[in-house]
């Protein structure tokens, strides 16, 4: 999954607007960088997805946009700590 060219896309734009994000102290000024990644995700041709995997079906369903707005502050919080050294 992690190998996936969707997901190896999604995590370069986490990686680029990392910085920015841990540095904004609004929350509204967050949740404008984690849209800024969706906005360009949903642009592509074809439109990128956010996926979860359905384990009654085993098969991979889209999810809301709140869900992948989550995902995304999630990603971009990962190793934040090392941007606020």
């Amino acid at each position: 999954v992690n190998a996936h060219p969707g997901n190896q896309r999604f995590r370069s734009l986490v990686n680029d607007r990392k910085e920015a994000y841990t540095r904004a102290q609004a929350k509204g000024e967050k949740n404008a960088i984690a849209q800024s990644i969706l906005q360009v995700l949903f642009s592509l041709n074809p439109p990128g997805r956010v996926l979860k995997f359905d384990n009654k079906t085993g098969m991979y369903t889209e999810v809301s946009v709140k869900k992948a707005m989550g995902k995304t502050t999630q990603a971009l919080r990962e190793g934040a700590p090392e941007f606020r050294k």
